[in-house]
């Protein structure tokens, strides 16, 4: 026997057997006559302090502990749910889990440590949390703003699915879903979103508007942009049409030697980056603190006042020890919960130092203040100071005018002005960028300054209440398709041109009309749930289908078993809790609803099963589609 061995590694992405939320499950072989959970007690709770309050006294808990605590990265993520079970000798564990891959290296990584524990031999943790913490930072989730929107979708029951063919999520079903990653999503308007990348028309449309923006010009050569400084009048700023994130950006030019300069900045940036040269936006320079202005579905969401990147001196240190120190402090972790971003040093940082007559070898002095780059944006290692708070009335509005005119779920609006808490029309202010698609972590978790639950908000943009995520679910362990098809019909008596899809055992079919069976059970539920016109869904789950993919779905509001297998009873499990649920016995139907009330439907001779199944549910069926309306 090799004890804490890991194997078997099975992935559910949604309801399983095991958990009623998608799972990671492993067997794990564990030594009946080796030590106890207490013997590992020292050097666990000196790792994972948070465990000594709650140590299990069984191994094999313990063991799955341990792994949620991995599986958590030491940045609280939103996993915290396990189950344990048998297979013969050996222990099943199944924990939820985001990033599969990760999960099953967490496992190998824990066994690791119990192995070198029961064994007293060395292990250097620290490292080997580390790969497994960058590992997750490449993952899908180590984007901050969109692990952020996951986790919005999870807290609060909102079903959340993972659409790989399409590299993006799905919060909620059928007609009621959204789709999409980071803040763009399907409901954008893809020509608001791709208007608001060309910087020079949404700079004329703003003035056309008369919203407050610095003239300006795009520019296709040196001359050009050197002839447009000099008729804006210096200083001004040179930036990509195309740019994003401050890439690029050269503020505070007082020459044409230095226009020229930024120009040749962005036309090797697009060289670098192997993309077609637009043009290089020439304006007049604004003066005044960069700040990011947040829309949610029209409204205005959040203030932020972003800070250049800069280091204070201790009159020992060069700027280069100064930023590596920085770079240690904890809220600059780069991951997917850290409020700031690293500081990088490159050229653009160098070229800033230079022209304040400083280099990374200067050392400044204790307390004296050194700004590293020209642009606030948080990627570039700026600081974030929530304003939210204190921004004028009229500077809400000014938000809030400029989002009618994009419809897009996300605005941000980036502006330079002297104080936020005054009027736009009061003294320097101007919108320097428009983005849709914004990130929305740095209003979650500023530098500086309290929270604004800014996931929340657009969560509840598209799911206001309780049940506006979903649509009527029926599930059962032997749906045939004449059931599915008389369910359609008595669904279409209902409501004309009710949207219906159903899978049976013959595959997925829409409104009584086949539609296509893939040879994978759980991408057959999808199709269904993935449809945005539908408005009721029927599945059918057997006990294989079950083992081999779980149930995608959370939740249904009927259950109908006919002499359910264990797998099957799961769907039981996951009755929601005003569900109802059929059994279908020898000579009778009884469905019992959650008030505990039971009624009885006997099967006479020359009846079919099908025929008092939907003579039970006939009386259920307005309630059901008026449910989730």
């Amino acid at each position: 026997m090799i004890d804490f061995e890991v194997k078997k590694f099975y992935v559910y992405q949604g309801p399983n057997y095991y958990l009623d939320r998608q799972a990671v499950v492993f067997n794990l072989v564990l030594d009946p006559d080796g030590p106890s959970a207490d013997f590992y007690r020292n050097q666990i709770v000196a790792r994972l302090p948070g465990l000594e309050s709650d140590y299990p006294d069984r191994l094999v808990s313990l063991f799955a502990r341990v792994l949620i605590e991995v599986l958590r990265m030491e940045i609280d993520l939103c996993l915290e749910r396990y189950a344990l079970s048998r297979d013969g000798d050996e222990h099943v564990i199944a924990v939820e889990y985001l990033d599969d891959f990760v999960a099953e290296e967490s496992a190998r990584f824990v066994a690791d440590w119990f192995k070198a524990m029961t064994c007293e031999e060395g292990f250097d943790f620290d490292k080997g949390f580390s790969k497994l913490q960058v590992d997750f930072d490449r993952s899908l989730f180590g984007g901050p703003t969109f692990y952020s929107l996951v986790e919005a979708g999870l807290t609060r029951g909102i079903p959340v699915t993972y659409c790989r063919e399409e590299n993006q999520y799905m919060w909620g079903y059928g007609k009621k879903q959204i789709r999409g990653r980071s803040t763009t999503f399907h409901t954008d308007s893809i020509k608001d979103t791709e208007f608001t990348t060309y910087k020079d028309m949404v700079k004329d449309f703003l003035l056309m508007c008369g919203f407050p923006t610095p003239n300006g010009k795009n520019c296709f050569s040196e001359e050009e942009a050197v002839a447009e400084a000099c008729r804006q009048g210096f200083p001004v700023v040179v930036k990509p049409l195309a740019g994003h994130k401050g890439q690029g950006v050269t503020t505070s030019i007082t020459t044409d030697d230095a226009v020229r300069s930024a120009f040749s900045k962005v036309l090797e940036g697009a060289k670098e980056h192997n993309i077609p040269f637009d043009g290089a936006i020439v304006e007049k320079q604004i003066f005044g603190t960069d700040h990011r202005l947040l829309s949610v579905n029209g409204r205005f969401a959040a203030a932020l006042q972003r800070v250049p990147a800069y280091v204070d001196g201790d009159g020992s240190s060069t700027i280069e020890e100064l930023i590596h120190v920085e770079n240690r402090r904890v809220e600059r972790l780069d991951n997917a919960r850290s409020p700031l971003c690293k500081i990088q040093i490159d050229e653009d940082l160098q070229e800033y130092l230079e022209l304040q007559d400083l280099n990374l070898r200067s050392i400044p002095d204790a307390q004296q203040r050194i700004e590293l780059r020209r642009v606030a944006n948080i990627s570039a290692g700026g600081v974030s100071i929530n304003v939210t708070e204190t921004i004028h009335p009229k500077n809400i509005k000014l938000v809030e005018d400029i989002a009618k005119f994009f419809n897009v779920t996300c605005l941000g609006i980036d502006v330079l002005c002297s104080d936020i808490s005054q009027s736009w029309s009061e003294g320097d202010f101007g919108i320097i960028e428009i983005n849709a698609g914004p990130g929305v972590f740095m209003h979650l978790a500023p530098a500086v300054g309290g929270s604004i639950d800014v996931p929340g908000q657009i969560m509840a943009a598209y799911f206001p209440h309780e049940g506006s995520e979903r649509i009527p679910i029926i599930a059962g362990n032997k749906i045939t398709l004449d059931l599915a098809n008389g369910l359609y019909y008595r669904l279409e008596a209902i409501r004309q041109s009710i949207e219906f899809g159903s899978l049976t055992s013959e595959g997925v079919s829409f409104n009584g009309e086949s539609f296509h069976k893939n040879k994978h059970h759980d991408k057959n539920v999808k199709i269904v749930l993935r449809n945005p016109k539908l408005e009721f869904a029927l599945f059918n789950h057997t006990g294989h289908d079950i083992d081999d993919y779980g149930l995608i779905h959370q939740g249904a509001d009927v259950v109908i078993l006919d002499d359910p297998s264990p797998a099957e009873q799961i769907l039981e499990r996951d009755l929601r809790p005003d569900g109802a649920l059929i059994r279908i016995e020898p000579d009778e139907i009884t469905i019992t609803e959650q008030d505990g009330i039971g009624r009885s439907f006997p099967i006479e001779n020359g009846t079919s099963k099908e025929e008092v199944i939907l003579t039970a549910l006939e009386g259920m069926l307005p309630h059901l589609l008026e449910k989730y309306e």
